[in-house]
């Protein structure tokens, strides 16, 4: 179960804190008396999907293991979800039933979550619990949590990323902090003069962070990244901020759960570097009618499949291996992605992954992020256009020197024709990039 970790590592003394909020704080004793109320709430219910629809909490954590105490799949949904997105989600959610009766089935879903698509209803898909405990020991290991550390987590929990840490942390016998909502000024404020301390990130976060001007926060003693990218500027951040951390970029999927670990300390690998693999996972760059291939992985730790009322879908085939439509090329370093096969724009005839011309454009000093995206055109079938931040907002960057820029690295149909600037880039939920040109073009100004 998902809990007995946990269970052993507050074994000796639960009277330590296991859980923190806004509104206070809870021993072992007291998080698991809560879980065990929660759950006599609940009921059994055959395996009925339990919903989840509250803020960052450990009302939200007592309820996500009440549900796995009952063998019935919690699903947990985004606290502004409204009117008819949140409807179909629920629907979704509830179509739900189990291959197995839940008391005879040794490994049953236990959670319910939704891929962080960009536009339409987030398709539901379905995790048995092994997926995860499978990946606890070398995760916690990886990350060097030790019982008496304290996680902080200031995203949603119903990011699986935030999530997955809660759950990870409780299981090495650390406390757990959880933030209704990211306040920078409140984390850093927590974090300094800590001793020992574990902290979970996008990207985004690290922005915000460092326009605090904070001082150095020499307490933390690992960082856990995921989300989105890390570009130069994001490992600059990093280690100004947190010296004393080592620093793990995790790239996986809400399919794939860890695929690899980028520490930095790779050397100059190239933008699209994300990693050497994390333990127990392997991968295959398989070839398509243009090089590289798609990136297929198999490892304990994948999902079960997408479902719907019909039952479950599972796209990992009889060997095994699935893929998600990322593009890459493992050599002996790791893996490195040139972008995503759905992602990919066709210009003059001609393949473009946006993510390999935003990896390089990133690296200019005079751009702090970027979003390369196509738009309709009648001559070129997709016209590239930038979108980007720039690091002096007051003067802006010189389209000539980022069209040399690019040009220095990629074929010259990559670079972007039109350019604009934006404040900020759009994000998803679930704090990936929003590539919508309707988003985008809200707020832009031509250079």
């Amino acid at each position: 179960m998902i809990l007995d970790g946990a269970r052993a590592a507050f074994a000796a003394d639960p009277s330590r804190t296991a859980v923190a909020d806004g509104s206070g704080s809870w021993s072992w004793r007291e998080f698991l008396e809560d879980v065990e109320r929660t759950a006599a709430d609940l009921g059994e219910s055959a395996g009925e999907p339990v919903e989840i629809r509250l803020p960052s909490s450990k009302r939200f954590l007592a309820r996500f293991f009440a549900a796995a105490e009952l063998r019935r799949p919690a699903c947990t949904l985004h606290t502004d979800w409204a009117g008819p997105e949140l409807e179909a989600a629920i629907t979704a959610a509830r179509s739900f039933r189990p291959e197995i009766p839940p008391p005879e089935d040794e490994d049953p879903v236990f959670y319910i979550g939704f891929t962080s698509g960009t536009s339409g209803t987030p398709k539901p898909f379905a995790r048995r619990s092994k997926s995860w405990i499978s990946s606890f020991e070398p995760a916690g290991e990886l990350f060097s949590i030790e019982p008496g550390d304290v996680v902080y987590l200031p995203g949603s929990l119903q990011h699986s990323h935030f999530l997955f840490g809660a759950v990870l942390g409780l299981d090495r016998g650390a406390t757990v902090r959880l933030y209704e909502r990211f306040d920078a000024a409140r984390l850093a404020e927590e974090l300094r003069g800590l001793s020992r301390g574990i902290v979970y990130l996008v990207p985004t976060m690290l922005f915000t962070l460092d326009e605090l001007g904070v001082e150095p926060l020499r307490g933390i003693h690992s960082l856990v990244i995921s989300g989105a990218k890390m570009e130069p500027h994001h490992w600059e951040i990093a280690r100004r901020l947190f010296p004393g951390a080592a620093v793990n970029e995790i790239y996986g999927a809400s399919e794939l759960s860890f695929v690899t670990v980028n520490s930095g300390d790779a050397g100059q690998a190239g933008p699209g570097f994300v990693g050497r693999l994390f333990p127990g996972v392997e991968i295959e760059i398989r070839p398509r009618a243009d090089e590289p291939g798609l990136v297929f992985v198999r490892s304990p730790y994948l999902f079960e499949g997408y479902f719907d009322e019909s039952g479950i879908q599972s796209p990992i085939g009889p060997d095994g291996f699935m893929t998600v439509g990322d593009v890459g090329v493992l050599d002996q370093r790791g893996l490195s992605l040139v972008g995503r096969a759905s992602n990919m724009l066709i210009t003059g005839g001609k393949n473009v992954h946006p993510e390999e011309v935003e990896a390089l454009l990133a690296e200019h000093e005079s751009v702090t992020e970027c979003v390369v995206v196509g738009v309709p055109d009648p001559r070129w079938g997709e016209e590239i256009v930038a979108f980007v931040v720039p690091a002096d907002r007051s003067s802006g960057p010189e389209v000539a020197e980022l069209r040399e820029h690019l040009k220095a690295g990629l074929a010259s149909y990559k670079v972007p024709k039109r350019w604009f600037t934006v404040s900020e880039i759009p994000r998803t939920r679930a704090g990936k990039t929003d590539r919508s040109p309707e988003r985008l073009f809200q707020s832009a100004t031509g250079i």
